[in-house]
């Protein structure tokens, strides 16, 4: 049974049972397959990730892109709204991201989201980006919408 069936209510388990503590290359989100990341740690309402940032990540000033830092928090926020166990799917409708500092490549990111709201409708989310030594990185918000879409 691959992940994207797993039924509600066992989807916070089946994760922290295949996942957590784990390089992921196999979750049902190919970008995020891509990142390479390493799922650190997930209980409801929150997910943190970590990442060494790639040269294939860097812009022209070898440092992160910034759309490779939003990707890197929208797949944050993605898990720990999976990890909110729901019948629901969501897709963004925002993600306000503010970039504080610069990030070269070889260095090992740490990205934290937690759900501030889950509505009947919208889930409110927030991601902080650290580097090694805690120093705040980036900041987002997001809000996702409950969608009839179902996953690939």
């Amino acid at each position: 049974m691959g992940y994207k069936d797993i039924p509600a209510g066992c989807v916070l388990q089946t994760i922290k049972d295949c996942y957590e503590g784990k390089l992921v290359t196999d979750s049902r989100s190919p970008a995020g397959n891509w990142l390479q990341f390493t799922l650190e740690h997930i209980e409801k309402g929150t997910a943190t990730l970590s990442i060494e940032v790639r040269h294939e990540m860097t812009n022209p000033y070898a440092h992160i892109h910034g759309g490779m830092m939003c990707l890197i928090i929208d797949e944050a926020i993605g898990w720990g709204v999976a990890s909110m166990d729901t019948d629901n799917h969501y897709t963004s409708m925002s993600l306000n991201t503010d970039f504080l500092y610069a990030v070269p490549a070889g260095v090992r990111i740490r990205a934290m989201s937690r759900v501030i709201r889950a509505g009947k409708r919208i889930c409110n989310v927030e991601c902080h980006v650290y580097d090694p030594q805690d120093r705040l990185l980036a900041h987002a918000t997001s809000n996702l919408i409950v969608t009839g879409m179902q996953y690939q």
